[in-house]
């Protein structure tokens, strides 16, 4: 429902709340907006990473940019904004000016960027490259392109079965049908290879029944098609328990290395390679050390004036058993909790893009961008705000 609705009478007699108009409740929505943001000033810190995807909307493209940080010991994803592209170009400086006058908002500066998460365009490697930071490639986004060209084999199967749902879709058929069986047939989105899973399963399940209609008979897989089909049906569910994997709360890109089969060997990817290993205990390289050299925490100084080590204790020292106590890194190089954390998706973007769906409804076509923004700005970060947040902002 548009802001507005708080102006009318009936919903004002539906309510049992105190009424308030629309203006008030868009300027107390704006100072709830500036306490978190605020709040996120303050807990962002000066080493944090940056979020970004791109959703286009009519004529508007907008780009929503999280950013990633520890607190208390956890990783944190907090939306800092989704705001349009305005200058009508998608390019890296685009982007990068975009991000910049974000973080401004927060009095943060680019160099402060320890990474970024994102698609693997050539678009945000551009980004990356021009930053000088390492490129966190969605591993999602990976492994959908990974699927869609294992599909693509198949994808002769897949149209004739799409076929025979669009047939079975029409009015007569799909009423002949509905007297064998109340499950309805599903058609896929060409975009998404999860709706091929979809039609498979369904397709699977009333093919007993799609017999019974005559019109589609000639359409229906027989033979070695359908035994073709049935066979990727099997390989699409274990794609389909990674992909709710890979969306999952806690995973990271450890975990990402044993799902997906490793990538080639990039510059891009050594920041994954440098966290594989961070998380296993394993000794980095010098060039993934240089990856991850932003996250490196200065070492912290002793109140007392270390004894010097003898011959013997300096071999000691360098023992496996010291070398494994250390997570073999000899060194002594100390990192931010933050790079065993890092998100291996950018499934945020996609979530949030799904919620700015249903707010932009075309009873909302005349919304101004900035209260988009506002709602949804609100709605992502509903864990940093309550009753107490509008206790406060009624007392002011």
């Amino acid at each position: 429902m548009p802001l507005s609705v708080v102006d009318n009478e009936l919903t004002r007699d539906m309510s049992k709340w105190k009424a308030v108009s629309s203006r008030v409740l868009l300027n107390n929505m704006h100072h709830v907006a500036k306490k978190i943001g605020k709040n996120l000033e303050e807990i962002l810190g000066v080493c944090f990473g940056v979020m970004y995807d791109g959703w286009s909307h009519g004529c508007m493209h907008y780009v929503a940019v999280y950013g990633v940080f520890v607190e208390n010991g956890e990783v944190r994803v907090q939306l800092l904004a989704v705001s349009p592209l305005e200058e009508g170009s998608q390019d890296a400086d685009a982007h990068i000016k975009l991000v910049d006058g974000v973080l401004d908002v927060y009095n943060k500066k680019l160099d402060m960027v320890a990474f970024i998460v994102g698609d693997n365009c050539a678009t945000n490697q551009s980004v990356a490259t021009k930053l000088g930071v390492p490129l966190v490639g969605c591993a999602s986004h990976r492994f959908n392109l990974a699927v869609n060209r294992f599909l693509a084999d198949s994808e002769p199967l897949l149209t004739q079965v799409n076929t025979l749902m669009s047939k079975l879709s029409q009015a007569n058929n799909f009423a002949q049908l509905a007297k064998a069986t109340s499950l309805h047939p599903i058609k896929r989105n060409i975009t998404r290879w999860s709706s091929n899973f979809e039609m498979l399963q369904r397709y699977e399940r009333i093919r007993p029944q799609i017999k019974t209609v005559e019109a589609v008979e000639e359409l229906i897989p027989t033979g070695a098609s359908h035994r073709k089909l049935l066979e990727l049906l099997q390989h699409m569910k274990k794609f389909e328990s990674v992909t709710k994997k890979l969306q999952g709360d806690g995973i990271d890109l450890a975990d990402v290395r044993l799902l997906l089969s490793p990538p080639p060997r990039l510059c891009t990817l050594l920041i994954e390679a440098a966290v594989v290993k961070a998380i296993n205990g394993c000794a980095l390289s010098s060039a993934e050390k240089a990856a991850v050299k932003r996250f490196e925490e200065p070492k912290r100084g002793t109140k007392r004036k270390e004894r010097a080590e003898d011959y013997a204790t300096q071999i000691l020292r360098a023992g496996p058993s010291k070398r494994s106590k250390t997570g073999g890194r000899s060194d002594g190089t100390i990192y931010s909790s933050l790079l065993k954390q890092l998100p291996p998706t950018s499934n945020a973007c996609e979530r949030l893009f799904s919620q700015c769906k249903r707010v932009l409804t075309p009873q909302r076509t005349s919304m101004l961008p900035a209260n988009f923004e506002l709602i949804m700005f609100l709605r992502a970060n509903r864990n940093m705000w309550g009753v107490t947040t509008l206790a406060d902002v009624g007392s002011n």
